[in-house]
């Protein structure tokens, strides 16, 4: 006999399946592009965040020729000079304790010891382990200069190099929900790195709590930070600052970099 079901409870078994049914995924919001500029050219960005045109990058800044393995070398060099080498064992005499005589020398029918800290006994000190080393290695001043011309390069070819006029923060209580929603504006950016010509405490205080946003000043920007992010968000004065960075070559290059603390690794 066919069992006949109420309908109060005919519509909670209903309820039930359908909250066991797995729900269908979300569609993923599509990204939008990054703006585009001619060749040789790079996106302008207003302070509102919509695109104002474009600007032709400075002529220091270009570089059509392709040097991978200098690139190669200032990123080895950089990642050798990350390395702080402070691994380090205790040798038998930073071992703590030992100093007394375990058993007198004769008479005991064992072996003559004279410390508990000897590197054959347990607990006793580690014969040739690390104990610290400095990594620091440097390349010349025109492989450096050459590797941060080629990682800028690369990502100007890339379309990943915006310049913006400014950005509208308070400057009483910047905000990170600004500058995340202002680089929305802009399209699928990825890991940005913004520029700044020197310090901005009030950019740098916006983009603290951001995960994917770093502040660079033109000074403290090095090669493997344009190359671990996926943009480049510099302001239009610092573009000629870095032009002048790049420009200098030689003894004046390197009187430049002590003084102003730029390094190009």
């Amino acid at each position: 006999m066919k069992r006949v079901v109420p309908a109060p409870e005919k519509a909670r078994e209903e309820k039930l399946v359908a909250a066991a049914a797995p729900a269908a995924p979300k569609p993923k919001p599509q990204a939008r592009p990054l703006p585009t500029a001619p060749m040789g050219e790079v996106p302008l960005i207003a302070a509102d965040g919509s695109v104002s045109g474009s600007m032709p990058l400075p002529e220091a800044l270009r570089d059509g020729k392709q040097r991978v393995g200098v690139l190669y070398q200032a990123l080895e060099v950089a990642a050798s000079n990350a390395h702080l080498g402070t691994a380090a064992t205790k040798n038998r005499a930073r071992v703590a304790g030992g100093g007394a005589k375990p058993w007198r020398q004769k008479g005991t029918g064992r072996a003559r010891q004279g410390s508990t800290r000897a590197p054959h006994w347990r607990h006793g000190g580690v014969v040739f382990g690390p104990n610290g080393r400095s990594y620091q290695r440097r390349i010349p001043e025109k492989m450096r200069r050459e590797a941060f011309l080629q990682a800028f390069a690369a990502r100007a070819g890339e379309g990943r190099v915006l310049v913006y006029e400014g950005m509208a923060l308070e400057d009483d209580r910047p905000r990170t929900r600004t500058v995340v929603e202002w680089l929305g504006k802009l399209g699928d950016t990825g890991r940005v790195l913004l520029v700044t010509p020197d310090i901005d405490e009030t950019t740098a205080r916006a983009a603290a709590n951001a995960k994917h946003v770093a502040v660079r000043s033109v000074g403290a920007l090095r090669t493997t930070d344009m190359l671990t992010h996926d943009t480049l968000v510099v302001r239009r004065d610092a573009l000629d600052a870095l032009a002048t960075r790049v420009a200098l070559t030689g003894t004046n290059s390197a009187a430049e970099g002590r003084r102003t603390g730029a390094s190009a690794v």
